[in-house]
């Protein structure tokens, strides 16, 4: 692989956001059982996940379990559940361990082929089981969870049918320290899936989970924040969604305590060995400040801080208003908020004060989501709605068109 080319290029599959992995493994998943219990004999699929550190691979496999338990098994009848194994600890040895016996009628010995507690025994019940850093694994382990991924099995020992087999891997690039399986054996065995950043499943999942409205805030203000590529690849510690998460968890606990601001010297220590010292910085200055202004504000409260905006069009600070842009279409994307009068005029006003080749980004946004996703049909009712308003057809929306043909 050449030193630009990207993982999931090498291998030519699918990019995908987080939620949408989790939803198509959740439905195969789902769709399998269902058909076997419909008397239609198909195979279980292996799925390999494959995305950066810190993404959240790990975490929709729980989500999964969690979710399929309750729509499954309604009554609390049965548990789908995970069992998780971490490739780079463990050897072969682990798995089976052949162990003496002694026949007390012959005397002859014999050996039994024992299996290690993390190997789904029960014929009768039902899971993932999911195999960490698969790729991290010694050659001889990877042999052995060749034939877990493709038979089901290990030695002559058979999973139940309904424990299904995940692997996780972070990509192969040169951020990583990884025995990739380049075989056609290896790669046949699996359907593979690339996980890509998102900053919009990721708000979504934060806003639904209640994280701390700081982090939440900030992210929609500093959307290129949520993962911190350049500092990964130098050795650093970087910012990412699941320390993001961690974050929020001890703003969560201070607060509990005593005024954040009583604190902030803790929380920037905190921050620094989760996000790094320059994230970690920028983010307690936003907590100290608030001096950006709030995407939430321009929705509701446009008036009170338009003067800050105009502020910032008559500095020409172009990478403020980008930054404020990015954020105003995130949190409409994210939190999709409803909207009466007051807050159509407010969008306009903010639209209309806003650089036009800036402002741009709230019609370009609708083009950048999914046709089926409910980001996409929020933007768009939202820009039908606003098009019955003249100031914004006029002094908006006809000269973005006029932009766009020009160019």
């Amino acid at each position: 692989m050449s030193e630009n080319e990207k993982y999931q290029d090498k291998l030519n599959i699918p990019t995908l956001s987080i939620g949408t992995i989790k939803n198509l493994i959740k439905k195969e998943l789902k769709y399998t059982i269902d058909a076997w219990d419909k008397g239609l004999d198909v195979d279980k699929q292996c799925f390999h996940i494959i995305g950066p550190a810190g993404v959240g691979k790990t975490e929709i496999m729980k989500q999964i379990t969690t979710e399929l338990t309750e729509e499954l098994f309604p009554n609390g009848e049965e548990v789908f559940e995970m069992i998780m194994i971490k490739a780079p600890v463990l050897s072969r040895d682990d798995f089976i361990i052949p162990f003496p016996t002694k026949d007390e009628k012959t005397g002859n010995m014999s050996f039994e082929m024992l299996q290690s507690d993390f190997v789904p025994k029960d014929k009768d019940s039902c899971g993932i089981f999911v195999i960490d850093e698969l790729s991290r694994g010694d050659h001889s382990l990877q042999q052995l969870l060749w034939q877990v991924m493709n038979e089901g099995s290990i030695h002559t020992h058979h999973f139940p049918k309904k424990f299904f087999v995940v692997s996780i891997d972070n990509p192969d690039d040169q951020e990583y320290s990884m025995d990739t399986m380049d075989d056609a054996a290896g790669l046949r065995r699996m359907l593979h899936l690339y996980v890509d950043v998102d900053i919009t499943e990721f708000l979504k999942y934060a806003i639904k989970q209640q994280f701390h409205p700081f982090v939440v805030e900030y992210l929609q203000n500093n959307p290129d924040h949520l993962y911190d590529f350049e500092a990964q690849k130098i050795g650093r510690v970087f910012a990412n969604p699941a320390s993001w998460e961690k974050v929020s968890d001890h703003l969560m606990k201070y607060e509990l305590q005593e005024p954040l601001k009583n604190n902030l010297d803790m929380i920037e220590i905190l921050a620094s060995g989760l996000l790094n010292n320059s994230e970690a910085r920028l983010f307690v200055d936003f907590i100290k400040n608030k001096k950006t202004v709030d995407p939430k504000d321009v929705f509701f409260k446009y008036k009170k801080i338009k003067k800050d905006v105009m502020t910032l069009v008559k500095s020409k600070d172009n990478a403020a208003l980008g930054e404020l842009m990015n954020g105003f279409v995130t949190y409409l994307s994210t939190s999709q908020p409803k909207y009466k009068t007051i807050e159509k005029n407010n969008v306009i006003a903010f639209l209309c004060d806003m650089p036009i080749d800036t402002a741009a980004v709230f019609v370009s946004a609708i083009d950048g989501f999914k046709r089926d996703s409910t980001e996409f049909d929020y933007f768009l009712m939202l820009h039908i709605t606003l098009m019955k308003n003249e100031v914004y057809k006029v002094n908006f929306n006809d000269i973005v068109l006029a932009i766009d043909k020009e160019k």
